[in-house]
């Protein structure tokens, strides 16, 4: 209980009031002393802020100095590409004008060489001539590096094992002078356009993969017998089934013979979308005249590998950009049909292979007739004799073997 100081007089409500008083004025001065902190601490964020909102003018300041010399730099290069290759595309139309102008004649020169290899025979007619080629040609221009000093092998060639090589037709036999299988980049790039040599190594090759020992005709007394006549046919039949592999590896010679004067125009092409450790290698190897596959190729390439071009549609030549997808559209038609010729001799190979699988069908119900009819002629023998029985029957013929169980 608050009592009243000693000494004061006995007034109880003056006491209180001073009391109350001095408790009134205590929360005043705290508050006071509060929002002097506040203010404090908003001026010295208010501070902090400006600073940061003026090192933030000054970053976007720089930024956006950047960013206006880049778009005055792509409008810089763009002006020039306008000026420099604007009506380039493709080079005020002259290579495309002057590929196209050589586009149909040099297929149908490759046509007409497709044809000619498929009716071209070899020298050898018999298995044993062919087996003697094979031999020599093997001594004299394809030997390897590990068959030197054996086999009869002197030196190694410059196209090792070039008729037993797949890429001998679609990459071009040689390998290129400092060829090391370790370094892949020592290889010469395929070539496409082949000159005569390549030429005379892909047919090899295609003999040596089609039918690389003839069967042997028989002796003249022979071949107007029954059997002979039988043969013969039979041999035919066997040519027939051959001609349709041949046919599309011949189509894929005759895609690379030299079929169109466009070697300055590839060149032109080459600077931009060859590489210059082979460009020089490849220029020598490149015959006079072109293939119709090297043309279709050097389309593709000088677009697709040509900097120039990209630079070209970067310019934004309305005109040009129309024409060069006019030509690409005419590029893409003329792949189009290509495509569809592809696919007539897939099919073809295809259905060889079903008559393939059919004939082996064949030769099991050839072999049910024969069961059947021997079944027939031993039961007539039985019941035209007394005392005989007929001999069993026999089981029949197990079924054929899936190519997968051979």
């Amino acid at each position: 209980m608050l009592n009243p100081p000693s000494g004061s007089p006995r007034r109880p409500w003056l006491w209180l009031s001073s009391v109350g008083l001095v408790l009134a004025l205590v929360p005043t001065a705290r508050a006071a002393s509060c929002d002097a902190c506040v203010v404090a601490a908003i001026n010295s964020h208010k501070a902090q802020m400006v600073r940061e909102f003026a090192e933030l003018k000054k970053f976007l300041g720089e930024q956006f100095k950047t960013v206006r010399q880049s778009i005055a730099q792509v409008e810089k290069d763009s002006l020039r590409a306008r000026a420099d290759i604007g009506f380039r595309l493709p080079a005020g139309s002259c290579e495309t004008a002057t590929a196209a102008a050589a586009a149909g004649p040099a297929r149908d020169r490759a046509e007409a060489y497709h044809r000619a290899f498929n009716h071209l025979r070899r020298r050898e007619r018999t298995g044993s001539a062919a087996s003697a080629a094979l031999f020599e040609a093997q001594v004299e221009s394809y030997c390897n590096a590990e068959d030197v000093g054996s086999h009869g092998c002197q030196k190694a060639g410059q196209r090792p094992d070039a008729q037993f090589q797949t890429e001998t037709l679609y990459s071009g036999s040689g390998l290129g002078e400092t060829a090391e299988a370790t370094q892949p980049n020592t290889f010469l790039p395929e070539v496409l356009s082949f000159d005569d040599d390549r030429i005379t190594d892909a047919r090899r090759f295609i003999d040596a993969a089609v039918d690389p020992y003839p069967i042997d005709d028989l002796p003249q007394e022979l071949r107007e017998t029954p059997q002979g006549k039988t043969f013969w046919l039979h041999r035919k039949l066997y040519e027939g089934r051959l001609s349709a592999s041949r046919y599309s590896l011949n189509h894929g010679l005759a895609w690379r013979v030299p079929a169109a004067a466009l070697k300055g125009w590839l060149l032109a092409v080459w600077k931009e979308s060859k590489a210059s450790e082979h460009l020089a290698e490849l220029t020598a190897t490149l015959p006079e005249d072109i293939s119709y596959l090297e043309m279709l190729k050097t389309e593709v390439d000088r677009r697709y590998a040509s900097p120039l071009w990209y630079a070209g549609i970067a310019g934004d030549n309305g005109d040009a950009v129309l024409r060069e997808l006019a030509y690409m559209q005419a590029l893409s038609l003329n792949l189009s049909y290509l495509q569809l010729r592809q696919g007539e001799r897939i099919e073809g190979l295809l259905a060889r292979l079903n008559v393939g699988d059919a004939r082996r069908e064949r030769e099991a119900l050839q072999e049910e007739r024969a069961a059947a009819l021997n079944l027939q002629k031993a039961s007539t023998r039985g019941t035209g004799s007394t005392g005989t029985t007929a001999a069993p029957a026999p089981g029949p013929p197990a079924p054929p073997t899936s190519p997968l169980e051979r």
